[in-house]
Formats: C-alpha cells, sequence, structure tokens
C-alpha cells in the first residue's frame, strides 16, 4: 500500500510538471487555424451580393470559408454586422516617397482604409531613388518591414533623367540602347512594368516611338505599362490614342492612370475617352484605367488666389534662374559642389551608389541639383514676402496696373474652373473655409477679383474643382475602371497632402455607394480589389477563396467616416475594424498594432 501511495505520487508529480512545461504547453500547432473571421458578411470580389460565412486563415493564406466553421483559431474575430472584404489594392500610388522614411513605412493612411497592396513609381519616378537599383528598395523594405504590400514599377522620366538629363531632344542610339538596359536591369531585379509621366518634365520630351521601344523591353517578362498620359485637358482624346497606340505596337497590357479630363470646357468629353478605350478592347487590346473619386487634382492642390505671375509682376524677370546660379559655382570643383550638396541636400539616402551617381553627372545637372538643395524659389514668394507685398500695393494704386492686376485675377479664376468651383481651403477668417469664392465675394459686397486680392493678401489658400462629378461618375460605372489614390505616404500634419492619401477607398464606398447609390457596393469593392489583382495579372489576392493569400478587410459600413477635409486633409480613415496583412491583423479594433507584416511583391521571371 505504502508503494503504491509513493507511486502514485511521483505520478502526479509528473503529470503536474510536465503539463506546464513547454514541451505540453498548448503550441500553434494545437491550433485549427491562425484566424478565424466568424458571423460575416462577405464581399468575395465579385459583383455578387454578400453572404454570410466564416472564413478562416492558417499560414498566411485563406484556408476554408464555410457558413460555420466549428474549430480552434489563436484569433476569434466576431464579425457579425461587419462585412469581410478581400484587402484593397491600389494601382497607382507615389506611397515610396513616404515609405523611404522608417516612421512611415507601416503605410498607416493606407492601412486605415483597408488597403493592403499598393503599386508604387508611377508617372515616369521609379519606385527607387535614381542613383540606385530595386534591389537596394526591396533590401531596405524588407530588412526593417513594411505595413503594406508593394509592386514597384520602373519609371521612364528617371530612366531618362539618367541617362540624358532633362534634355529636350531624342536620344541617340547608344542613349537608347542605354535607357533599354536599364529598364531591362529592373525587369529582371522583379519589376513590375514601365511607368510613364508624358506631361511632366522629362517624359513629355519624349516621342512616341521612344516608348514604343522601352516598353519593348518589359513584354517578355509580361510586365504592364502604366501611363500618365500626355494630356487630360483639351488634348485628352489624342493623348489616350498614344497609350493605346503603345499596345496596338508592342502587344503589352495597357493601363492609364486616374483617367479624367480636366477644365470646365472638357467636362462631358471623358465619354469619348471611353469609346476610344473599349474600341480598342473589342479588337483584343487589353486597356484598363483607374480613378480616384474627387473633383479637385495634383498632389497638393492649394493655390493662392493670385497667380505668382501677376503677384510679381515685373518683377518676375529678375527671379533668380536655375541657369543663372552656375556662375555662382564657377570657381567650385566637382568634389566641392558634391560635397557641398551632401551638406545641404534634404535626402536622407546617402549611399556609396549616391556617390557613384553624383560623380557621374555633367557639370550643368550637378550645379542644378546643388542650386536646387539650397533654395527653392517657390518658397521665397507671395503675400509674406514684405518687399513683393509693397511693390504689389503700389501697383494697385495706379488705376492701369490696378486693371492689369484685376483682369489676370479674373482670367486666372475661371481658367479651366469658375467662381462656384474655386472652393476656400485655408483662411485666417475660419467663416470663409468651405466656402466658394463666389459666395464669399457676395459676402463681402466686393467684385470676384477684389475678393481674392483681400483673400490673397490675409495668405489664403483655395482648391480649384476642375473636374467635374458627371464624369467621375460616369468613368466610375466602367468594369475597367479600377481605384488608384494618385497618394502618398505624408508625415502626419506637415503640409497640406491631397485628401485622397488618407480616405479614398473608404470615401468612394460612403459616397458613391452608400450615400449617391451610384454604382452597387460590391461594383465599388470588386473595383478595389479583383479588377485591380486581374489588371496586375495576380492570382493568388483580390479575392476571398481559399488558396488565395489572407489579405482581408473586415468593415463596419455604417461607421465608416472619411474625416477628412480640404481644410484639414492630416485625418485617418475610420471604419476597418480588423485588417490582415498576409494573414497577419495589423488593425485591431480600429487600431493598429504596430505589426509590419508586408512584402515587396516581385514579377516572377517568366520560363525561357
Amino acid at each position: 500500500m505504502k508503494n503504491k501511495c509513493i507511486y502514485g505520487n511521483f505520478f502526479l508529480i509528473f503529470v503536474l510538471l510536465f503539463s506546464f512545461s513547454p514541451a505540453f504547453a498548448r503550441d500553434s500547432s494545437s491550433y485549427d487555424y491562425d484566424v478565424l473571421i466568424q458571423g460575416g458578411n462577405v464581399f468575395d470580389g465579385s459583383l455578387k451580393r454578400a453572404f454570410k460565412a466564416d472564413v478562416a486563415v492558417k499560414n498566411g493564406k485563406i484556408v476554408k470559408i464555410a457558413s460555420a466553421i466549428r474549430a480552434k483559431a489563436k484569433h476569434v474575430i466576431n464579425a457579425s454586422k461587419l462585412h469581410i472584404t478581400p484587402g484593397f489594392i491600389d494601382l497607382h500610388t507615389h506611397a515610396e516617397r513616404g515609405m523611404y522614411f522608417p516612421e512611415n513605412r507601416a503605410g498607416l493612411n493606407y492601412l486605415r482604409q483597408g488597403v493592403t497592396t499598393v503599386v508604387v513609381g508611377q508617372c515616369g519616378i521609379s519606385a527607387w531613388p535614381i542613383f540606385e537599383k530595386i534591389e537596394d528598395q526591396v533590401k531596405r523594405w524588407s530588412g526593417s518591414g513594411i505595413g503594406l504590400n508593394a509592386a514597384l514599377l520602373v519609371g521612364h522620366g528617371f530612366v531618362r533623367r539618367k541617362v540624358m538629363g532633362n534634355d529636350d531632344r531624342e536620344p541617340t542610339p547608344e542613349e537608347l540602347a542605354q535607357m533599354k538596359t536599364l529598364v531591362k536591369e529592373a525587369m529582371e531585379q522583379g519589376a513590375y512594368g514601365l511607368s510613364t509621366g508624358l506631361i511632366y518634365e522629362p517624359g513629355k520630351y519624349a516621342k512616341t516611338d521612344e516608348i514604343i521601344e522601352l516598353v519593348k523591353v518589359i513584354v517578355p517578362y509580361g510586365g504592364i505599362y502604366h501611363s500618365h498620359i500626355r494630356n487630360e485637358w483639351d488634348k485628352h482624346l489624342e493623348a489616350v490614342r498614344e497609350a493605346i497606340e503603345i499596345g496596338e505596337k508592342t502587344g503589352v497590357p495597357v493601363h492609364i492612370s486616374h483617367l479624367k479630363v480636366v477644365g470646365i470646357d472638357n467636362w462631358g468629353k471623358l465619354k469619348d475617352a471611353c469609346q476610344l478605350i473599349e474600341t480598342a478592347q473589342k479588337k483584343g487590346l487589353k486597356i484598363t484605367a483607374d480613378q480616384y473619386p474627387y473633383r479637385f487634382t495634383n498632389n497638393y492642390p492649394y493655390k493662392y488666389l493670385v497667380p505668382m505671375k501677376t503677384w510679381l509682376g515685373d518683377a518676375e524677370e529678375e527671379i533668380l534662374e536655375f541657369d543663372d546660379i552656375v556662375e555662382v559655382f564657377d570657381y567650385l570643383r566637382d568634389s566641392q559642389l558634391i560635397a557641398l550638396y551632401k551638406k545641404v541636400s534634404a535626402d536622407p539616402i546617402l549611399s556609396v551608389r549616391h556617390q557613384q551617381y553624383l560623380e557621374e553627372l555633367p557639370r550643368k545637372e550637378l550645379v542644378k541639383l546643388v542650386s536646387r538643395s539650397l533654395v527653392n524659389p517657390g518658397e521665397l514668394h507671395g503675400p509674406g514676402n514684405k518687399k513683393e507685398r509693397l511693390l504689389f500695393l503700389e501697383r494697385l494704386k495706379n488705376p492701369p496696373e490696378a486693371e492689369k492686376i484685376r483682369k489676370e485675377v479674373k482670367d486666372y479664376i475661371y481658367q479651366g474652373v469658375n467662381p462656384k468651383n474655386f472652393i476656400i481651403a485655408r483662411c485666417i477668417e475660419r467663416s470663409f473655409e468651405g466656402k466658394s469664392l463666389k459666395e464669399a465675394a457676395k459676402i463681402k459686397g466686393k467684385s470676384l477679383e477684389d475678393t481674392a486680392i483681400e483673400l490673397h493678401l490675409m495668405g489664403t489658400l483655395a482648391v480649384p474643382f476642375r473636374m467635374s462629378e458627371e464624369d467621375i461618375e460616369y468613368a466610375m460605372k466602367k468594369w475597367y475602371v479600377a481605384t488608384g489614390s494618385d497618394g502618398t505616404v505624408p508625415f502626419y500634419g506637415i503640409d497640406l497632402p491631397h485628401i485622397r492619401s488618407y480616405s479614398t477607398f473608404l470615401h468612394k464606398i460612403k459616397k458613391y455607394g452608400l450615400k449617391r447609390k451610384a454604382v452597387s457596393i460590391p461594383h465599388i469593392i470588386r473595383s478595389q480589389t479583383s479588377l485591380p489583382a486581374g489588371i496586375m495579372n495576380w492570382n493568388d489576392r483580390g479575392w476571398i477563396k481559399p488558396g488565395y493569400i489572407a489579405d482581408i478587410a473586415v468593415i463596419n459600413l455604417k461607421k465608416i467616416k472619411t474625416n477628412t477635409s480640404i481644410s484639414n486633409p492630416h485625418c485617418w480613415s475610420s471604419g476597418v475594424e480588423y485588417l490582415l496583412v498576409n494573414g497577419d491583423i495589423v488593425i485591431d479594433k480600429g487600431r493598429w498594432n504596430g505589426k509590419l507584416p508586408g512584402k515587396v511583391i516581385k514579377l516572377k521571371k517568366p520560363h525561357r
């Protein structure tokens, strides 16, 4: 009996010890799933209505979808009264600009909108600094972590500038060969395609044949051509035709960035552009587009109410041009210029490759780079410049000069918009914020010109609405038009970025789906998930399907708030209760939990 008690005690001690040991503790293998989302209404990425289901995630992928899943999971999300969607894919961003900085690599302004993947390197600006290679960016982001998945494009403008500077001419055969080599190198290292900014310098100097030759380089890799087309105003149709021609002559899929028509005289012409696209599609060409659902353009859309040319008058000719500053640096050797640039440059990346790039720059380009780092003329002028202000007020006292000023101001107000579409964004008289210039003039009992001048002298900033609501909705209804914010990852609270960086995706759902009912919610979800995935030729994301990557948003449609306004653009959106990136929860009960599970998505090399 005594022996039995001893053995029994030993057995009890053994059980107690090992039940609390790591080997016997419940580990990840004892869970059926990593995340189980229960009771949600699922928009799967198709045009179907939402259906009730549970969604199970394991090892970064969706593994099961069923009406009721009875299993154990590390994390259980109660999604009753919420909607489950694929994570949103933003086809057009400049997120890489902010994500150079470690503090911004979460891309929190995008995560809070439900965005899990961004395409970067748009408008001819490569997704990595001009003096680096794609592998440098991949290494940087992979090493420190990013919150979003990112696909990288090589920018034609950067490639051209590296080979030819900003010269307005055709490339020599040798220069074209160099550009082709740079594009091929980027594709070999995982770029998804080529982007152009044919409205910007130096992209605007390139003729169609040059673009065609460079696009041919991406064809064997299965790349896609993204283009900020050459004109979005009165020559919009010619620009769309050029994009289609590039697709015809290369066979590459063509994607038109931020499809829109700018300027009140051009409103309604978007229908003609869509007709061109659809005619090309019927011929078998793959032509798609994206849009942001706002009536104002430019990443920094805030404008003074008096144009700078009018403000400066004859003094404009006295502004020191960059080319004129060459003489100032004549006594400095190239090595001294480089040393000066490193001291004054705001660029945080001063790598070995950066040094090599600087040393290879022609003297003229090096001087321009240094001068731009020393002074930004745009920041030296305006109502806060006392000398200019005095001269401007003196001119207003001269009747002929005053009449000229008022005419130029009026012409400026009506350029592409009209007074009711010129919205006051920032003003010391806060009651005017959100009102149009026309309303402000009525309140003040003054002419439009005098109201604009008075507000300008206060430092007022306004936003011109240059696109029409009808055009926005027309494009939105097209099956081939996806969503692209054209946004950045701003420093929170600094400067005045476009509100699209903070609110595009939820704004589209709330305004155009829930309120205006211009399109259905499934249509909007598709435009932000499976459609962009298809455009990028991704067959593993953009859907709520078993086997797909678990980029998932769980949204409370009734509590969507886009808190941004043109007077206060730095506001997080709300309504995304949970967000998974590659199977990891990053937004938990509406808050970011600090995780950075994003990955750089590299184009896989085709089998040859």
